[in-house]
């Protein structure tokens, strides 16, 4: 009785830690992802001059909407990396190892345990994400913003619902997975999914609306997106599969022969439930083929990830290195960060521009955008003249303080240095982000920490392969 009476209380106090009760570290957990949410902020704003503030002006705004969007997402990325390493002690795979069989010929019902294992678990979910979620609205009250409450009920229950879906689809795999390997690709897997049908079923055009979500109701609006209903019938059809496999699988015991115990041609049978007919045991241990698939599969994604992080390393201080006299070629091209909105919308503030390298008998014609140097400065402006050798050139955007034609110009042709191919607004906001304090560490520190414990991070996805 003793065990029944606390079996949501032990359940509780496993939820978060190693088999440790610690509301700190849960409170630690909740102030954490609050703070990281607020850092991610903060360093997005340093990018406010790129193509993130057109593709996802939900975060790049000046309010609270955009700092609880990055919480609610950060607090799903966190959650499941939790569920992911601590797997075995917050999951159903106890059921596996016959932890509840005893109980359950006590007459404890299997069916309560479980939604006493769930609601210990979702218990500490809501909570932590709850104190996260207040920590970031406290954290971003300190930025004067104006507080709109109208939006963070929708903004809370939106993150509520990924949360809980994630955890009943974790519980699920528990039980009909065998290894813990196995479950934690699963759980990406399904993280994966979940935010992929937001993308397809429209929520996003919901959730990155300020306006819209200003109404709750539009959560659930199918005219508008059907992903609500649809989490919601998963989350029934997952609780009724858990309750089901549970209350099955714990009725029987799985043991674990001793092959040292087992004489010579004695042969050794399990029952199998499905089909209710005896069927011989390998007694062999033996590491999965798909196991050793899986681990190859983590280190080539390891080294292609390491490699890219260093090469990308090499190209921003190549591409920082550029100056009058001493312009970066790579492979005929030169890569050039523009600075300046003169030659919009062809080139934006911030874009990764593209200059195909050219010498003096290059045929340059009126309309091409070039890179040129004059008074070794680097400038970009477009031809809109030519004569013989010389070039009228002119920018394609004057600010309303400037007069138009104010700087048009007649230059050598021998001056220019090449022509404009193409440009990439994410590798530039990608490179404005390396040039950060926070993205130098990142990306010197990240490949060289995978460099020295890419051993250490295949052993906790794969210490627990064996069957």
């Amino acid at each position: 009785m003793i065990y029944r009476n606390s079996y949501f209380r032990k359940e509780l106090r496993q939820s978060y830690t190693d088999n440790k009760t610690s509301t700190s570290r849960k409170l630690a957990f909740a102030l954490f992802s609050g703070l990281i949410s607020f850092a991610l902020y903060f360093l997005l704003q340093t990018l406010q001059e790129s193509v993130l503030s057109d593709v996802v002006p939900e975060i790049m705004q000046p309010s609270f909407f955009s700092t609880i969007y990055i919480y609610i997402h950060i607090a799903f990325f966190l959650n499941v990396s939790y569920f992911m390493i601590y797997y075995d002690y917050l999951f159903l795979s106890e059921i596996r190892k016959n932890s509840w069989y005893l109980l359950v010929q006590m007459n404890y019902n299997p069916v309560s345990m479980f939604f006493s294992k769930f609601f210990a678990l979702v218990f500490s979910v809501v909570w932590t994400y709850s104190v996260g979620f207040a920590s970031m609205v406290l954290l971003t009250v300190f930025l004067k913003y104006n507080l709109i409450l109208a939006y963070m009920p929708s903004l809370y229950l939106s993150g509520l619902i990924d949360l809980i879906l994630i955890t009943l689809f974790t519980m699920m795999i528990s039980l009909y997975t065998k290894t813990v390997i196995n479950a934690r690709y699963l759980t990406l897997l399904s993280a994966v999914f979940i935010f992929l049908l937001k993308i397809v079923s429209g929520f996003y055009s919901i959730l990155s609306n300020r306006v819209t979500m200003q109404n709750i109701n539009n959560l659930s609006d199918v005219n508008r997106s059907g992903f609500i209903p649809i989490a919601l019938t998963l989350m029934a059809v997952s609780s009724l599969i858990c309750v089901f496999k549970a209350r099955k699988t714990s009725q029987y015991y799985s043991s674990e022969t001793d092959d040292s115990s087992i004489s010579e041609g004695v042969k050794v049978v399990r029952l199998n439930l499905k089909t209710g007919k005896t069927e011989p045991v390998d007694r062999h241990r033996r590491i999965s083929s798909n196991g050793k698939q899986i681990d190859m599969i983590v280190s080539v994604l390891l080294i292609i990830l390491i490699c890219t992080m260093l090469i990308f390393n090499v190209l921003v201080v190549l591409i920082n290195a550029t100056t009058p006299g001493n312009e970066v070629f790579i492979w005929g091209v030169i890569p050039y960060i523009f600075k300046s909105e003169t030659m919009k919308p062809d080139i934006m503030l911030n874009d990764l521009a593209y200059f195909q390298k050219i010498d003096q008998s290059y045929t340059i014609t009126v309309g091409r955008i070039i890179i040129f140097k004059q008074d070794n400065i680097v400038l970009v402006e477009r031809v809109i003249q030519v004569n013989e050798d010389q070039l009228t050139v002119d920018i394609d955007y004057y600010p309303s303080i400037y007069q138009i034609g104010a700087m048009q110009q007649t230059i050598p042709k021998e001056a220019v240095i090449g022509v404009f191919v193409g440009r990439n607004r994410w590798l530039g906001a990608l490179i404005l982000f390396a040039n950060t304090i926070f993205g130098r560490l990142l990306f010197l520190l990240v490949p060289t920490i995978l460099l020295f414990y890419h051993r250490q991070i295949l052993y906790l996805f794969g210490r627990e392969k064996i069957k």
